[in-house]
């Protein structure tokens, strides 16, 4: 299931004539869909290149020799073809059959196959099933069934022809909604398949980046960093993976990108974006946690869900790694993750609120943003408080939804890094091998090698020898009145954990949360 079409093309421009106009795209999988192409091709040379127009946007495939050929079209040329067609035939994509459905025409459909390396699977073939005997599409499985389908439509314009006007269960809102839930339920039948991913959740500066960096350095797991934040800061603004590189150069995300999805260039980075921001907040829990989308919002959710799971799928296949390690921490995700094709987890990291809410006030410069100085956003200690209390009892919420979930708390992190990672590796179905966490000394320093995180805090590009120290600078330097505010805020989830009174360390931290 694809994306609508991102590139543009002037190749259209005279079109529709007087004649009727059959409009074929592909979507913008990068799997050649050659089957479809050969047959309309065979189709025109038989005699229909002279009775119709047809535009056929045929993608990664080789162009056919007749009709109007072009290889992607934008989403306005889209839309304008679309709503002048007299037929409409496309791949068995959501958003192609919805596109379809907009623009007036019920769509006459083939099904992408693997059998054929058409697509990485054959969930298109089920949902086409579902669409068909739902009567919102009309499914042909082979070239006489096509060809069949295609001259019923011209010979009969109307029985092709979608009601726009809202009402009615034939009405295009209502059917637009039920693409959505056939989808919402073929996803639903995937959920609990795939990588192992382990969510790092909780308000940031809690000690996620250095727990995830320690995870990271274990045989069978990946550290991946933010990965809720891929799609802007990497794909759109190439920021810098913490090996050093920006995203462009690295060759492990490039790598990733061609097993997802043929290369990061078949993923429109704007749309990308909009889908992360739309679906991604923690005012639509609700509507996360128990699917009530608008038709509008569900394929937004269903589409970020496949590119999650083809890229989390990816990074496995790419490393061998038995856990997949996200530091995302956003609760919102994590509902979302839910009903991804992985298998996930979720440490909730937690730190006295009154550490963090002191360590959200400092000015801290982005290192991944090259060419500007930016910094890391910054909170009063009102608002760390009241943030650090909600994230924490949401991410208590996804466990009783049913998401395995553990506490690591910051301060045992920092006093007993290889007791604590030998708790979460068993968390995440890994039997820890004592050699394997000799990267921790037994001074409380740990040696962190180079690792692959698109987004996160600062400390993601330090390699080597890093002292493993409390940092409770917050402590000495916290105004007594701005700590008893933030006492007063994290009330009743700061007893919950255990922070009663002040926490006296040893030393300051030299691998403190910035």
């Amino acid at each position: 299931m694809t994306d609508t079409l991102a590139i543009s093309t002037e190749a259209t421009a005279h079109l529709p004539s007087s004649k009727p106009l059959v409009v074929v795209t592909v979507g913008s999988d990068h799997h050649p869909f050659t089957r479809l192409i050969g047959w309309l091709d065979e189709w025109l040379a038989a005699g229909a290149a002279d009775r119709v127009d047809c535009v056929i946007q045929y993608g990664t495939a080789n162009p056919p020799e007749r009709g109007a050929p072009v290889p992607y079209l934008s989403h306005p040329e889209l839309q304008r073809l679309l709503s002048a067609a007299t037929v409409v035939v496309t791949q068995g994509g959501p958003m192609s059959v919805v596109e379809a459905r907009r623009g007036g025409r019920v769509p006459i459909v083939v099904a992408r196959s693997s059998d054929f390396s058409e697509a990485v699977d054959d969930h298109q073939s089920e949902f086409c099933a579902r669409l068909a005997a739902a009567g919102l599409i009309k499914l042909a499985d082979g070239a006489s069934s096509l060809v069949d389908a295609v001259e019923a439509a011209l010979a009969d314009p109307d029985s092709t022809r979608v009601d726009l006007v809202d009402g009615g269960g034939a009405g295009h809102p209502a059917a637009i909604d039920r693409v959505g839930r056939i989808a919402d339920a073929l996803l639903s039948q995937r959920r609990g398949e795939g990588p192992d991913v382990v969510l790092l959740g909780g308000l940031g500066r809690s000690g996620s980046t250095l727990l995830e960096r320690c995870l990271g350095q274990v045989g069978g797991v990946t550290a991946l960093g933010e990965v809720l934040h891929l799609w802007e800061r990497g794909l759109r603004n190439d920021q810098r993976c913490g090996c050093g590189e920006s995203f462009s150069r690295c060759e492990f995300w490039q790598d990733v990108g061609r097993r997802a999805y043929g290369g990061w260039s078949e993923i429109e980075a704007e749309s990308a974006v909009a889908d992360r921001y739309a679906i991604v907040r923690n005012r639509r829990l609700g509507a996360l946690l128990f699917g009530q989308f608008g038709a509008g919002k569900r394929l937004q959710r269903n589409r970020l869900l496949r590119r999650l799971g083809a890229l989390y799928a990816a990074v496995q296949d790419s490393t061998g790694a038995r856990v997949l390690v996200d530091s995302s921490k956003h609760p919102a995700y994590g509902f979302l993750l839910r009903r991804a094709a992985v298998r996930v987890r979720c440490v909730l990291v937690v730190r006295d609120p009154r550490g963090v809410a002191y360590s959200w006030a400092k000015h801290v410069v982005r290192p991944e943003v090259t060419g500007a100085t930016e910094l890391m956003p910054r909170y009063s200690v009102a608002a760390s408080a009241v943030r650090w209390s909600v994230y924490s009892m949401l991410f208590h919420l996804l466990r009783l939804v049913g998401v395995p979930t553990m506490i690591v708390k910051y301060e045992q992190l920092v006093a007993d890094p290889r007791a604590t990672l030998e708790r979460v590796l068993r968390f995440a179905g890994l039997d820890p091998d004592p050699v394997a966490l000799d990267f921790i000394g037994a001074d409380g320093s740990v040696r962190l090698g180079r690792h692959h995180t698109v987004a996160g805090n600062p400390m993601r590009f330090t390699i080597g020898r890093v002292d493993v120290r409390l940092d409770d600078t917050w402590q000495h330097r916290m105004p007594s009145s701005r700590r008893r505010l933030v006492s007063l805020l994290s009330v009743p989830m700061r007893y919950r954990y255990g922070y009663v009174g002040l926490v006296r360390s040893r030393g300051r931290a030299r691998s403190a949360p910035r």
